[in-house]
């Protein structure tokens, strides 16, 4: 059984990157996100704005960052930079698990579009505030 001293210790681990893993896991199991070039390219060109856009920095096509990075500054989508695509295809569940839930297998994943959040919670809530203060994110 979980007590409030418990449920007070995980909201104060809460960071920006565990903020926006659970965001878009929860966004996975509702269909709000946008994965792959041809995806996250209709997702921002889309009357309806999205959330934010994850772009990964190890990226290999150089055009293909320039073309996200662009449709992104057109449309007013905020763009949130990570080092590794791998960590994102983590995020988005393009992993396989083993029994004691580490990931395995893990897909990269250089782009992703989150359209909506699909819950609103402390997490969705600080990820909306990271976003409202900057445009442009750069996670560590």
């Amino acid at each position: 059984m979980v007590d409030a001293a418990d449920v007070q210790e995980i909201v104060q681990e809460l960071d920006l990157d565990s903020a926006i893993r659970r965001v878009l896991k929860a966004a996975s199991f509702r269909d709000n996100l946008a994965k792959g070039l041809h995806e996250v390219c209709k997702a921002l060109d889309n009357r309806k704005k999205p959330a934010l856009c994850l772009l990964a920095d190890n990226c290999d096509e150089p055009q293909y960052k320039k073309l996200v990075e662009a449709l992104c500054k057109e449309n007013g989508v905020p763009l949130i930079r990570v080092p590794d695509g791998k960590q994102i295809g983590e995020w988005i569940g393009l992993c396989k698990y083993d029994a004691a839930m580490n990931p395995r297998k893990v897909r990269k994943c250089s782009s992703c579009v989150l359209k909506a959040f699909a819950i609103d919670d402390e997490a969705a809530n600080l990820v909306r505030e990271a976003v409202a203060k900057n445009n442009e994110i750069q996670l560590s």
